[in-house]
């Protein structure tokens, strides 16, 4: 454990009626006889007095940063960490981290943590980067990187999974600050989100360019993911209108995935007319389009 982890904890433990102790920084204990994992930068969260989605004392920087010319995480090919991969026990619970996130998709709320933990050591070991595209998740293999999608707006990222945490009720994910700010969360606190794990055959870090194109690749816009099938077919009947190619064709049936309703436009046979799609699919409705592909 570091030593800024163990001053939060003994603080925690000596006055524990202090706003934010009750919950306090848990104690990560690992389940086999090697050395305990570091702490984790992000503790668990406070009781949810204020809806908040960050911790106490925690928040954005004090100073203003583009986080637009921040790119989305790279999915590589990486070994696992040699920290933070052992079971653990937090609150009481016990968590086994998996040991492969080959189809791994999940449902549920996302938070963010800030400038409280900047430059902390995370589980992995890594110092956590409030303006990097990182996040936290208590069972996914350290790293993975997992594209995340806000149900709210629409909006996706891809960041890399290299923390522990949340340990918070329905809470699947701990953003950092510059992720939940291009996802639109920081003044929300908390935000639906489905987040599923990408490798680097299908993530940014190999996205085929046009020359790769040749009949090996469809490109495709995946416009948003919805848990009522009515307002998915309305989606895709506006889009229609609006003379995009929806896919499939109005005319057949919305796919579904583990309970979501899937809205899609294309094929298209190269990379940028997939972007000057994604593009014109801004201007006329408003909606941030994810580029996909197959």
């Amino acid at each position: 454990m570091t030593s800024a982890g163990l001053a939060r904890l003994l603080i925690c433990l000596v006055l524990p009626a202090v706003a934010g102790c009750a919950p306090g920084l848990p104690l990560v204990t690992s389940r086999t006889t090697s050395a305990m994992p570091p702490q984790q930068a992000s503790p668990a969260p406070q009781a949810e007095s204020g809806g908040g989605g960050y911790y106490k004392d925690d928040g954005p920087p004090s100073d203003s940063v583009d986080l637009a010319r921040i790119p989305d995480a790279v999915p590589r090919h990486e070994p696992l960490s040699r920290t933070g991969n052992n079971p653990y026990e937090v609150f009481g619970k016990e968590y086994v981290p998996l040991k492969s996130a080959r189809g791994f998709e999940q449902t549920g709320f996302a938070s963010w943590y800030g400038k409280k933990f900047h430059g902390k050591r995370t589980s992995s070991g890594e110092p956590y980067d409030m303006f990097a595209m990182t996040a936290a998740h208590p069972t996914l293999p350290l790293p993975t990187w997992v594209r995340v999608y806000n149900h709210a707006n629409g909006r996706t990222v891809v960041v890399k999974v290299n923390d522990r945490g949340p340990f918070l009720k329905n809470r699947i994910i701990d953003l950092s600050y510059a992720a939940a700010t291009k996802l639109d969360i920081v003044n929300h606190g908390t935000s639906r989100v489905t987040i599923a794990a990408v490798f680097p055959a299908e993530g940014t870090g190999a996205e085929p360019g046009d020359s790769q194109v040749g009949g090996s690749w469809q490109y495709f816009i995946q416009i948003g993911a919805y848990s009522q099938r009515f307002n998915a077919v309305n989606m895709r009947d506006r889009l229609s209108l609006l003379g995009f190619r929806v896919y499939p064709a109005s005319n057949s049936d919305i796919p579904s995935r583990n309970g979501l309703f899937i809205v899609k436009i294309g094929p298209y046979v190269s990379r940028s007319e997939a972007e000057h799609a994604l593009q014109s699919i801004h201007d006329k409705t408003g909606q941030r389009g994810m580029l996909v592909w197959q």
